[in-house]
């Protein structure tokens, strides 16, 4: 007898729709997480009376229709979820000008239009192929044989057409001009690489989930999300043990068949989902050993994304000199160079940083009179050794020197600061070297290069950033919904 149908590690946003989905059908799932509370990345921490989010400040496909929006109306969750539209979404201030980004395919394209009208056609053409690229990936099932299928290339002409193709091959398609390109490729950085690097397809994901369902912030704490879906697994039936680390996959005839856990208790089921760092899923809970050669050797020449130090504030009073909460300071206008530094693991004195104000749109993440203010920068996990105190002293005082120049006397102003580091990340996801959206989103690691959901170890099954289609909220939704329905084909098939 099993003790579950499904074991799942991890409770991070994919692991909990993917665990929701399968106890809804029915099934009896058990979750393991080693946090105190569920949620991953997305999860929220509060200090002297001022609350922030790890690191999920805004989301696609929460508004009427979008994924994530379709999974909480499953559940009956959309009166205990509210999500609060941001519109424009973002600013993003160069040297010499600021543009806004509407949240809006249309208002956007013609914002960009008007400030360069001999490139409106390309512009529209540009987001054409990104929506039928997004299309035919998002049309495809969790059982499809990507390298096999004999009409691949009728059914799905631009999947077959940009799938090794970088971003930045997509652009000089249809566009001429430097600095259009440098806007119109500027949420690359999102993926934590330059367009000359990220995949078009990748790139397609990143556009689309925030351009066709609009972004949001949920009005709140974001980890009400995760809670809630915990809420909604533990009524069907599941169960969730938190504070609990998984030790090993338990194997049977080179079959998973369960998860030990650290203190020593084994959980078994009909069917395993890793959630976690996939390197620690087969190096660690797996052991090589029991790994074919090929998917060895793949998975150690895969690359991982990078990382980020970020600054969380609470200061007195409010931040009236921005109008809106998302905002990107860039220095120039070659993102390449940036990234130039960071594979160097250095951080360049002129690398562009993020400077959101959460409590601009959520007053309820600060007391009264108030701000929470929220700064960071890319960065490589190997940019220091150890992460000490005076590295941490010394990119805090560049970000607040920084955003100075937009916040009058912001030193003085401080009343709370946090810094994460990619170790933190590392210690609190169990991401290995902190990488913030699982593999690089580059042509050979995106798409149908990514890992799939289904292993090479019988019963075991992949779940979040880490398998297809990526990082970001709706991303894991979405991989959360494929490997349930994977996992759903096998059993219901008996195997």
């Amino acid at each position: 007898m099993f003790d579950a149908d499904v074991v799942i590690i991890g409770a991070g946003m994919a692991g909990l729709t993917c665990g929701c989905l399968l106890a809804q059908k029915g099934l009896k799932v058990v979750m393991i997480e080693k946090n105190q509370k569920v949620g991953g990345c997305c999860t929220s921490f509060q200090k002297e009376g001022f609350s922030f989010d790890l690191s999920v400040q805004s989301l696609g496909e929460c508004q009427e229709g979008g994924r994530v929006w379709r999974v909480l109306k499953q559940w009956n969750l959309l009166d205990q979820i509210r999500f609060i539209p941001l519109d424009p979404a973002r600013e993003y201030h160069f040297p010499d000008q600021r543009v806004s980004q509407s949240s809006r395919m249309e208002t956007h394209i013609e914002n960009l239009s008007s400030l360069f009208p001999a490139e409106k056609r390309g512009i529209k053409e540009v987001y054409a192929a990104l929506e039928k690229i997004f299309q035919e990936f998002s049309s495809l099932r969790s059982s499809l044989n990507w390298f096999e299928p004999s009409s691949f290339l009728s059914r799905y002409p631009y999947l077959s057409r940009y799938k090794d193709k970088t971003y930045g091959e997509l652009l000089d398609e249809f566009i001429s001009h430097p600095f259009l390109k440098t806007l119109l490729s500027i949420r690359s950085s999102y993926a934590l690489l330059p367009p000359e690097e990220i995949s078009a397809v990748g790139m397609a994901g990143i556009e689309m989930s925030y351009f066709n369902h609009g972004v949001s912030c949920v009005d709140g704490k974001v980890e009400q999300l995760p809670m809630k879906m915990g809420e909604v697994l533990v009524r069907m039936g599941g169960e969730i043990l938190t504070g609990h680390e998984a030790q090993q996959i338990l194997m049977n005839e080179k079959r998973a068949i369960g998860v030990r856990l650290k203190n020593g208790q084994e959980l078994t089921g009909k069917a395993v989902v890793s959630n976690v760092d996939a390197h620690h899923t087969f190096s660690d809970l797996i052991g090589e050993n029991h790994i074919p050669g090929g998917f060895r050797s793949k998975l150690k020449g895969m690359r991982p994304s990078l990382s980020y130090f970020i600054l969380y504030l609470g200061i007195e009073g409010d931040v009236d000199e921005l109008p809106v909460s998302n905002n990107e300071i860039f220095f120039g206008d070659a993102p390449r160079k940036e990234f130039d530094f960071l594979y160097e693991n250095r951080i360049s004195e002129k690398a562009p940083f993020y400077l959101l104000v959460p409590s601009k749109v959520n007053p309820s993440h600060a007391p009264a009179g108030k701000s929470t203010l929220c700064l960071s920068c890319k960065a490589s996990y190997d940019f220091s050794p150890g992460w000490d105190r005076k590295t941490k002293d010394e990119l805090s005082k560049r970000l607040i020197q920084k955003a100075s120049a937009f916040i009058p006397n912001l030193e003085r102003r401080i009343l709370v600061k946090i810094e994460t580091t990619p170790k933190t990340i590392e210690q609190w996801t169990g991401n290995r070297w902190g990488a913030a959206y699982g593999w690089a989103q580059i042509p050979r690691q995106s798409g149908i290069y990514r890992l799939p959901r289904t292993t090479p170890i019988p019963n075991l099954y992949l779940t979040g950033h880490w398998t297809s289609p990526g990082g970001g909220i709706a991303g894991v939704v979405a991989s959360g919904e494929l490997t349930a329905e994977a996992v759903l084909n096998r059993l219901e098939k008996g195997e």
